[in-house]
């Protein structure tokens, strides 16, 4: 049987080459990278300052207002995590119009969902400040600042929105544009409007810029991508059709909540609200390390989707299989470098006081690097494919073994014990999930060869020994945090020279 051209690789006679498809995905994943890296440098560079400049306990509270921003974000309905796709569709077809409905339709839902709860967070945030180990002289900034989280978290899924545009059509270099100047935004206000003292309410003011920054930009860039026709808002169908998908994004998007910003709250209930802001840092070290990999993730998915709309099923399953070939070996060989660098990185970067953080980052990374590697090229299938149930069958598996699981390691060992619940489920519940797309879409399933393991080992050993080298010098700070970097390039210098062969291996 024939398989099936692969979409925009053409062969001869003036037509594209799969040099050229390849090129074209690489320059699309680089610029996706700087989108996703520039507010990732913006929170690392402003990281210090907030902390001299908040105290860690009120650190801590802006962490839990975070965490507070993002549950409300996940909680729209699955809206936001949709969009891209539907963009990517429209794009496809050509329809202008359509996805001009949406782009309307998706904002201005958005606006009013946010006026709506933040006019009921009014009265109730500062009951459910009581509920946390917040300092008494703290819980009235603390109601202040949580008061607006709602309208933050608004003003997050309509810059979502605006960006998904530029993501849906491959507009990678206008997302980054976009990206970078909303992380200046944010950078250039914390350090001019928050000062000692009791200046969450400027924080807040200080990230509403940073979104606001990120919609204008956003729609100036998407201007030739949309056309504004009445009716102005999706047909019945439409919506249908996306509320539908949508909702089983919703149901991964709780379960993302449960995997990640309830550890804050069982920190927050039983532990002082400065272990929240050592928890918080954390989390921000891990995900950002985590999120590297995770640039070609757009690029990948908007080109399965064309794929899919384009050629069909079986089209995307070719493209899914040649991907995760290169993926998978490069995301472990990458985790064991990353792990080995992360546990020295963060006291490195914040001083000797915030080991605990490094100790937690480092086994929060060691379980999102095993549930990037294997579920990372599988999600982008089954998303495009519009089959994001089996993405949600499996992060309900991780979501209720990490319930379960959390409380009582938190009871035993405190935040690395909440981290420890974390990272084993998900572990397994990817594992479960390799499983559950070979059985349902028969994903092939591969695993890294016996070559690819004296290299990694080698790498993560040459990792750790210069980073023990760098903390007995004592150095400290943003720009040490570089010359940390350095042992861990060293490590995956080695470890590419594992990937120049055949890396995985295919099972039965």
């Amino acid at each position: 049987m024939n398989r099936p051209a692969v979409p925009g690789a053409k062969s001869r006679g003036g037509r594209r080459s799969l040099g050229d498809y390849r090129s074209e995905l690489a320059v699309l994943v680089g610029f996706n990278g700087v989108a996703q890296i520039a507010p990732i440098i913006a929170i690392f560079a402003i990281t210090p300052l907030l902390l001299h400049r908040l105290g860690i306990d009120r650190f801590g509270v802006w962490t839990l207002a975070l965490v507070a921003l993002s549950t409300l974000a996940a909680l729209d309905g699955g809206i936001s995590a949709s969009l891209s796709r539907f963009f990517a569709v429209h794009a496809a077809a050509g329809d202008r119009a359509e996805a001009g409905r949406l782009l309307l339709g998706a904002l201005l839902f958005f606006l009013v969902l946010g006026l709506t709860v933040t006019a009921l967070a009014f009265p109730l945030v500062p009951l459910i400040v009581g509920l946390f180990n917040i300092p008494a002289e703290l819980e009235g900034e603390a109601s202040a600042a949580l008061r607006w989280v709602p309208m933050l978290a608004a003003l997050a899924l309509m810059a979502d929105s605006s960006a998904a545009v530029l993501q849906g059509n491959s507009r990678f270099r206008a997302l980054a544009g976009a990206m970078v100047a909303s992380s200046l935004a944010l950078v250039v206000a914390v350090v001019v409007l928050v000062q000692p003292g009791e200046h969450l309410g400027t924080l807040v003011v200080a990230t509403a810029l940073r979104y606001l920054m990120l919609i204008v930009v956003s729609l100036a860039f998407a201007t030739r991508d949309v056309s504004i026709q009445r009716p102005l808002l999706p047909s019945r169908r439409a919506r249908h059709e996306l509320r539908s998908y949508a909702a089983r994004m919703q149901l991964s998007a709780i379960t993302a909540f449960v995997n990640g910003e309830l550890d804050a709250l069982v920190i927050a209930a039983f532990l002082p609200v400065r272990y929240v802001g050592l928890y918080g840092i954390a989390i921000q070290a891990a995900s950002a390390v985590r999120s590297l990999p995770l640039y070609v993730f757009a690029p990948v998915l908007t080109r399965m989707t064309t794929t899919f709309g384009n050629h069909g099923r079986v089209a995307a399953a070719r493209e899914f299989e040649r991907f995760e070939r290169a993926w998978l070996p490069a995301v472990l060989g990458y985790g064991v470098v990353a792990v080995a660098t992360i546990a020295f990185a963060v006291p490195i970067w914040l001083g000797d006081g915030y080991r605990l953080s490094g100790e937690a980052a480092a086994v929060l990374l060691a379980g999102y690097m095993l549930h990037v590697g294997f579920t990372g090229m599988r999600t982008c299938y089954v998303r495009a494919v519009g089959y994001p149930g089996l993405e949600t069958r499996y992060q309900l598996v991780w979501a209720a073994a990490n319930a379960l699981l959390t409380v009582p390691l938190a009871v035993l060992a405190g935040m690395l014990g909440v981290v420890a619940a974390t990272a084993g489920t998900a572990a397994g519940a990817s594992l479960y999930f390799v499983a559950l797309c070979r059985r349902k879409e028969a994903l092939p399933v591969t695993w890294p060869a016996h070559r690819w393991w004296p290299f990694a080992v080698a790498a993560g050993g040459i990792t750790v020994v210069g980073e023990v080298v760098i903390v007995r010098a004592g150095h400290e700070g943003f720009l040490a945090l570089a010359l940390a970097g350095m042992p861990a390039l060293a490590g995956l210098v080695v470890f590419a020279a594992a990937l120049r062969r055949p890396t995985v291996t295919v099972a039965d």
